[in-house]
């Protein structure tokens, strides 16, 4: 797919992984439509970078998403990409007593759900493209647990399940949506864990940066690729075939 000249919808596109991509995009021609939660950061970013286009919203809200749809349909009917990169990583201790029980969920609600509810909201505006695309982001900790981040890795998984299974009923239905799932390994600049869990920590694994990531998946997206899974994301999914038990409990320690 040629990269410039496209409408862009990216979701969490004000920070981290969906900023760089964003960044990028819009350097490459492209009208690009970030979208956040926090009206602030999205006034922000906007002032930063030139050219993109802010919109407030939240994805774990179907009201919110309901909206958005709505709105990009009226205003950007021309929408023909969406980047499906909104997410959170928690560690915590499900021994915990005083979690509630909505705490539990939360990456469930953005990870998983959020990038469900986006794309069956914008499908119908891009099977009327000539040309669209979904890119999902799911994560190398997709193929195997992280025993600290005890939902964080069942929500990529499930990421990648739904990408593979609406990337074969887009390609039956004859309509040309490219459908790619970008599995990114450890991005240290995203800062994507807030909060860590005391008295554990993952091993100290090898960290890609946000400008290589960025080129993996731009490279992937002008090649139509069904799947971009570079650096340690390729250990991991070995691991998760071969050795997960081992590999999984070798990532906690303390």
């Amino acid at each position: 797919m040629k990269l410039s000249n496209n409408t862009i919808i990216i979701t969490g596109g004000t920070s981290g992984i969906g900023l760089a991509y964003a960044k990028e995009l819009l350097k490459r021609g492209n009208k690009v439509i970030v979208i956040g939660r926090n009206q602030k950061t999205i006034d922000r970013v906007m002032k930063e970078y030139k050219g993109l286009i802010g919109l407030q919203g939240d994805v774990s809200s179907l009201d919110s998403i309901r909206k958005m749809a709505s709105f990009i349909k009226e205003n950007y009917p021309e929408a023909n990409v969406l980047f499906n990169s909104a997410g959170i990583m928690r560690s915590f201790k499900l021994l915990d007593e005083k979690m509630e029980l909505e705490q539990a969920t939360a990456e469930v609600d953005i990870n998983l759900k959020g990038t469900m509810w986006m794309t069956q909201a914008l499908l119908p505006q891009l099977c009327k493209q000539n040309e669209a695309m979904v890119v999902t982001v799911s994560s190398g900790l997709s193929y195997l647990t992280s025993p600290i981040h005890p939902v964080y890795s069942a929500t990529k998984a499930g990421v990648h399940m739904y990408t593979d299974a609406l990337r074969i009923q887009l390609n039956k239905s004859g309509k040309n949506i490219h459908v790619m799932e970008l599995v990114p390994p450890l991005v240290a600049e995203t800062n994507l864990e807030p909060n860590g869990t005391k008295g554990e920590s993952t091993t100290s694994m090898p960290s890609m940066s946000l400008d290589t990531l960025v080129k993996h998946g731009i490279k992937g997206m002008e090649k139509n690729k069904k799947r971009v899974v570079p650096g340690l994301s390729k250990v991991l999914r070995f691991a998760g075939k071969f050795f997960p038990d081992s590999f999984s409990n070798s990532m906690v320690r303390g």
